[in-house]
């Protein structure tokens, strides 16, 4: 609460001041008269009628006079200022209870803002929690994902090891010309249209001249045949995939894989892309091994893992 600053200086107060003094005046004018009338009546002396004269009423009137013209400017400057002091208290009056109004709003607009405060801070720990759950629910997807992820990436592994099984009897060959009758045409030797080749007379006659089996002719096959579409040109020989109906004579054509280095043609098993993909990334290893006198293998359940001298090397 403000103090109303007129109280300080009341102007009844100031102004009773100034009638207590014309009050006290006039009581000595008085007093005087009364006296000057009783020493009237007594027997005066020479000196008694001298201060009867000196206190006559001519001349206290005069005194008086004397006195009210002296204080009297002085009296009205007071009042004057008194005035303008009034003036500048109602000013201040209505300043501080401008002032008083403004603080009351400000401490309401202050009390506003608190409970903005408040709720803004109830909102806040609201969401930390929230955070904290939602960070919860993300690590546990994230775990859950990351399990997902390994699960589909060995299930995707099985199915290859299940495809390459499917593909174990199987064998291909590369850089074995195709047979066929031919024709020119326009200066260049073409296929003839509707004619065939014999594909497995084809791979017996090659697996028992370079591969030097003697008894290819009694290997059985479940199926041998070209990969791709067939090629008019000449020079563009097809793959020949072979599915032999023993998987004994299988790895028996396998090992002689090594009389045809130097001779153009190729023979590998017939493994999945991605499997064939990763086993040629380790083919140095492999390589290196083998001339150290290493043992070095694929496996045969896991066609993709390395092994050297029984220990499984990690790509």
């Amino acid at each position: 609460m403000f103090l109303n600053i007129s109280n300080l200086f009341p102007r009844k107060s100031i102004l009773s001041v100034l009638r207590d003094v014309e009050t006290y005046h006039s009581k000595n004018y008085l007093l005087l008269q009364k006296e000057s009338s009783y020493r009237s009546d007594s027997v005066s002396s020479p000196d008694d009628k001298r201060l009867k004269e000196s206190n006559s009423p001519g001349k206290i009137s005069s005194d008086e006079d004397g006195v009210m013209e002296v204080l009297g400017p002085k009296i009205d400057l007071v009042l004057s200022k008194l005035s303008n002091v009034e003036a500048k208290m109602e000013e201040l009056n209505v300043a501080v209870k401008g002032l008083q109004s403004k603080v009351t709003s400000l401490e309401i607009e202050v009390d506003s803002v608190k409970t903005k405060q408040i709720a803004l801070d109830d909102n806040f720990t609201s969401l930390e929690k929230n955070t904290v759950f939602v960070d919860e629910q993300v690590q546990e997807l994230t775990a859950k994902t990351y399990k997902n992820s390994n699960d589909v990436s060995d299930t995707r592994r099985k199915l290859l090891y299940l495809e390459a099984y499917s593909r174990r009897e199987n064998l291909k060959f590369e850089g074995i010309p195709e047979t066929f009758v031919t024709r020119e045409e326009d200066g260049a030797i073409q296929r003839s249209e509707g004619s065939t080749e014999n594909t497995k007379a084809v791979l017996t006659e090659f697996i028992e001249r370079v591969l030097g089996i003697e008894d290819a002719r009694s290997i059985e096959y479940q199926r041998v045949h070209r990969m791709g579409k067939p090629r008019k040109e000449i020079g563009r020989d097809r793959i020949i995939i072979a599915r032999f109906l023993r998987f004994s004579d299988r790895e028996r054509v396998l090992k002689c894989g090594r009389k045809l280095k130097d001779t153009g043609y190729k023979m590998y098993e017939d493994l999945p892309k991605e499997i064939h993909e990763m086993r040629k990334l380790q083919m140095e290893k492999l390589k290196n091994a083998r001339k150290d006198g290493k043992r070095a293998y694929f496996s045969r359940s896991e066609p993709d893992k390395l092994y050297i001298n029984g220990k499984y090397v990690k790509m």
